[in-house]
């Protein structure tokens, strides 16, 4: 729901004889407000008179920056109401063949995925058993962040199996792990299991989501097999429920439509 109330900000003075133009120094504030979360989706942002005042900067410059969020989907304007911050939801049916990178991809306002990490690991106890690994056998291990319009939605732990430790980062930096176990590693996937709950963001995912340490995030654990079923992937996505939620579709008597969303 909309906030008609514009929040308290901490603003800034642009500074005029900085290589940096003002109007992206406003631009900068603003997306950094967004991002922290300081202003949340449909948050209404002050009248662009008393950003003109406060910033002290012309209407043309402020009219500039302002342009420049709508054009990235930080924000919309709606006439005669002013100017909000946008929605960055991205829905995720949890029933459908798509994973995470993919959904991001195609459903984030200008998505982004970082690979943040890439190496070979022990793995924990629990992954190790999956992957029938003995005592101090390494695992490939990868974490990426996941982000839309610039807003970090999701960070996701990977677990592969040995035979990954051939890769490089370029190998999986733009694919899908589903794409990689199918074209690199020659073992598509042929089943998975999943399990959905809510917890605390605890301090390392919240530095990297942007949220307080006792924000409540979902949790996804997901295992992927193959043909064989032997497990070949497991992760666990730490996921901000603002910005990303999952769906799914039944026919007959079950909802049309079902969320699972942490409040």
């Amino acid at each position: 729901m909309r906030s008609q109330t514009p929040r308290a900000l901490p603003w800034i003075k642009p500074e005029r004889n900085s290589p940096v133009p003002m109007q992206t120094q406003i631009v900068r504030w603003l997306e950094q407000l967004i991002v922290s979360g300081r202003l949340g989706a449909g948050d209404r942002l002050p009248a662009e008179s008393m950003l003109v005042e406060r910033l002290g900067v012309s209407r043309v410059t402020l009219r500039l920056a302002m342009d420049d969020l709508v054009a990235r989907g930080l924000i919309t304007r709606s006439h005669g109401k002013g100017s909000f911050v946008s929605s960055a939801v991205v829905q995720h049916d949890i029933l459908s063949r798509q994973g995470f990178f993919d959904t991001v991809l195609a459903k984030a306002t200008r998505p982004e995925v970082r690979l943040l990490a890439f190496e070979p690991a022990v793995p924990p106890a629990r992954v190790a058993a999956l992957f029938a690994l003995e005592p101090g056998d390494r695992a490939v291990r990868f974490d990426r962040l996941y982000l839309s319009a610039g807003r970090p939605v999701m960070l996701g732990t990977s677990w592969l199996t040995p035979d990954a430790a051939g890769l490089s980062r370029a190998d999986i930096e733009g694919m899908s792990t589903a794409a990689v176990h199918s074209v690199l590693l020659r073992h598509p996937i042929a089943s998975s299991t999943h399990t959905i709950g809510a917890e605390l963001a605890g301090t390392t995912v919240a530095q990297r989501l942007g949220l307080t340490a006792r924000a409540a995030i979902l949790v996804l654990t997901r295992t992927r097999f193959d043909a064989q079923g032997r497990a070949r992937e497991h992760n666990r996505h730490a996921i901000d429920p603002s910005t990303y939620e999952f769906t799914f579709s039944a026919e007959g008597d079950a909802p049309g439509e079902l969320r699972a969303v942490a409040a």
